[in-house]
């Protein structure tokens, strides 16, 4: 598993290889069905609405569904 980078790799405005790493993570769990192309480098509504949908389907993250990935949103995507 990839060390979280940080919560500031995240979000509106956003461009790095993190971002990329997580789009393409989320595909291979089952969780990409909002991008239509990507995923890709830049911060889209596409990836936090995948990264909500994986918050959404465990229980340990429902109560912060906010589509940016976290510590935890990252080891459980991860593991």
């Amino acid at each position: 598993m990839p060390p979280f980078p940080g919560r500031q790799y995240f979000g509106p405005g956003k461009h790095n290889a993190h971002i990329t790493t997580l789009g393409k993570q989320l595909v291979r769990k089952g969780y990409g069905k909002h991008y239509k192309n990507g995923p890709g480098p830049e911060w889209t509504d596409a990836d936090r609405a995948n990264v909500r949908d994986l918050q959404l389907d465990h229980a340990k993250l429902k109560g912060d569904a906010d589509g940016l990935p976290g510590p935890l949103t990252w080891q459980i995507l991860f593991s």
